[in-house]
C-alpha cells in the first residue's frame, strides 16, 4: 500500500515547493509584523514631537505671571467655568481638535498656567450645554505627547487623551479612539 494514502511520512527529501511556499509565508508575516510596530513607534514619536514643540527634550513648565498667555482666548463658556473653579481666568487655547465624527476639545491655559479641558460633540460653533453635549474638567496633566484629563464619576473613571493627532477616550479599560480631523496649537 501506497505510504501517502495513510497519511505517513516517508523519509528522505520533502517537495521544495512546501519548504519554500513556508518560508515565503513566514517572511511576509515578520514584515507585516516590523511595519506595524514600525509604524506604532513613529506615531508616538510624531505625538512628543508635536506636544515638545518639536523638539525632544522634557516639557517645560509655563511660567506663572499675571499676564495672560499668548494665543487664541478659549470659549465664553470655558472661561466661565474656569472661573467657576477658582481661575484667575485669561484663558488662551494650548490646543484644539475636532474628529472625524465631530468631538471636539479645547486646551486651555489660565494666567496662573493652570491646565483644563473643553470636550464638546456637536456641530461647529453650537452651543455648549454642560452636562447634555459639553464637558468641563480641571484634572489635566501636560504629558510628552499632550494631554491627560480624568473625569470620576460613579459610574468609574474615564480619562481623554488628547494629542494633535487623535482622541483616545479610556472608560475602565475599555478603550475608544477618534483619528483628528482638524488640530489648532497655540
Amino acid at each position: 500500500m501506497d505510504d501517502r494514502l495513510l497519511g505517513v511520512s516517508t523519509p528522505g527529501r520533502k517537495p521544495r515547493g512546501r519548504a519554500l511556499l513556508s518560508f515565503l509565508v513566514a517572511m511576509v508575516l515578520l514584515a507585516v509584523i516590523g511595519a506595524t510596530g514600525g509604524w506604532l513607534y513613529g506615531q508616538r514619536v510624531a505625538d512628543r514631537r508635536a506636544a515638545d514643540g518639536g523638539g525632544g527634550g522634557e516639557p517645560t513648565q509655563p511660567e506663572v505671571t499675571s499676564e495672560p498667555p499668548s494665543g487664541e482666548p478659549c470659549r465664553e463658556e470655558t472661561e466661565a467655568a474656569a472661573e467657576n473653579a477658582g481661575s484667575p481666568g485669561g484663558l488662551v487655547e494650548i490646543l484644539y481638535i475636532r474628529t472625524e465624527d465631530n468631538k471636539q476639545v479645547w486646551i486651555c491655559r489660565d494666567t496662573a498656567g493652570s491646565i483644563f479641558y473643553q470636550g464638546y460633540v456637536g456641530p461647529l460653533g453650537g452651543e455648549l450645554r454642560e452636562g447634555e453635549n459639553a464637558l468641563f474638567l480641571t484634572t489635566v496633566a501636560e504629558t510628552a505627547g499632550g494631554y491627560l484629563a480624568t473625569n470620576e464619576t460613579d459610574d468609574g473613571t474615564t480619562i481623554y487623551s488628547v494629542t494633535p493627532y487623535r482622541l483616545t477616550q479610556s472608560t475602565n479599560g475599555k478603550e475608544s479612539t477618534f483619528p483628528v480631523a482638524e488640530r489648532r496649537q497655540g
